[in-house]
């Protein structure tokens, strides 16, 4: 049995350096945000959606987050299309992830790695044996990967270095667990999916998860083409034991530092639009719940009544009767008949306008607002 552990070396620099203290800020400010719990679990819902389309469009599916998002609320039965079933697989795949980011007692080794490639290739034809290691050569995109007999040892040596407590910051372990997963390619399909989410599972097991708001898959998906650069520049034609990982490590550093940015820029800007519209509401005489509805409406751009009684937990003839309301009070307008009627947000101007937009709520934990 092969028990030497996986060494990656790699080169250091000034400019991965730069790109570690870059993350470190935009952690701090994200993970010290003021969120409101309900409100963090629609955003979450929302970056599982992003991180299955985006995994999924990386490997040629078609489903954007829209179509993604509808997919999901889709009724059970359903006869899928493969890149239908691609999506739901990724959706599956990613919730396995977020369980295991909090079960720090289950470690991260074959068995789960083989697990998460399972499950994001699950009804594939049996010829590509999803969770097992392919027992024949496979070139991808002129790349040769090691040989087949060669897979079995090269994993369970990856796999010893996973568990292995030491002090490599996360976001490197992440990225070295991502191009590594690429090097090997140990099974026949969904390594680059595979790949991506142990990506994601090291971030956020060590903690780095963002709250677990990060999807770096959406944004590898809008800048695939250097994504797939950064990979070519640095394996090469094929499998080499010894590759130095420092031009994907700065390329996945970097990546991940501007979508921290974007994401605490998001996150600032969610936050104080709904400061306004728990403003507006309460000068309006809305009840807490149609805030709460009307902030869903606002975050989704739109919404039924079967999201509203969703979203707030209240029956049918309360969730009509609220919905009136609003479009009554110019909060929302409604478009269809009833069974099929669709309320978009309409704020008013005046109350959003409001000098207490910025300065009534804290945007931080323990913002001192005098």
């Amino acid at each position: 049995m092969n028990d030497n552990i996986f060494v990656p070396h790699y080169t250091p620099s000034e400019g991965l350096n730069f790109n570690l203290e870059g993350i470190d800020r935009q952690k701090w400010l994200i993970e010290n945000m003021l969120i409101m719990p309900k409100h963090e679990a629609w955003l979450r819902r929302e970056v599982t959606v992003r991180r299955a389309s985006g995994t999924t469009r990386i490997e040629g599916g078609g489903l954007d987050e829209t179509a993604v998002g509808k997919l999901v609320n889709s009724p059970t039965g359903k006869r899928m299309t493969d890149d239908e079933q691609m999506n739901l697989n990724a959706i599956e795949a990613y919730e396995f992830i977020d369980f295991l980011s909090d079960q720090p007692d289950i470690p991260i080794d074959e068995l789960a790695i083989r697990q998460i490639n399972r499950l994001f290739i699950k009804n594939a034809p049996a010829n590509l044996t999803p969770g097992v290691y392919r027992n024949g050569q496979n070139k991808i995109l002129g790349f040769v990967t090691p040989n087949q007999g060669d897979v079995p040892g090269l994993m369970r040596s990856f796999a010893l270095w996973l568990r292995k407590e030491d002090d490599m910051n996360p976001v490197l372990k992440a990225g070295i667990t991502h191009i590594h997963m690429v090097a090997v390619h140990p099974f026949w399909d969904g390594n680059g999916r595979t790949a991506r989410g142990l990506a994601t599972l090291i971030l956020q097991r060590n903690g780095y998860g963002f709250r677990k708001l990060l999807d770096l898959e959406s944004n590898l998906f809008d800048i695939r083409d250097n994504y797939f650069e950064a990979i070519r520049r640095t394996l090469g034609s094929r499998f080499r034991p010894d590759y130095d990982p420092a031009h994907w490590l700065q390329f996945f550093s970097f990546t991940m530092s501007v979508h921290a940015q974007l994401l605490a820029n998001r996150l600032t800007d969610w936050h104080r639009m709904m400061q306004k519209t728990q403003t507006a509401g309460e000068e309006a005489g809305l009840s807490q719940r149609q805030v709460d509805g009307l902030m869903f409406a606002m975050r989704v751009e739109k919404m039924t009544r079967r999201d509203y009684i969703e979203v707030t937990e209240t029956s049918p003839g309360t969730a009509s009767r609220d919905l009136a309301g609003l479009v009554k009070k110019g909060f929302l307008s409604a478009e269809g008949n009833t069974r099929s009627r669709v309320y978009q947000p309409v704020l008013p101007t005046p109350s959003l306008a409001s000098e207490r937009d910025s300065s009534q709520l804290p945007l931080l934990e323990g913002d001192d607002q005098g």
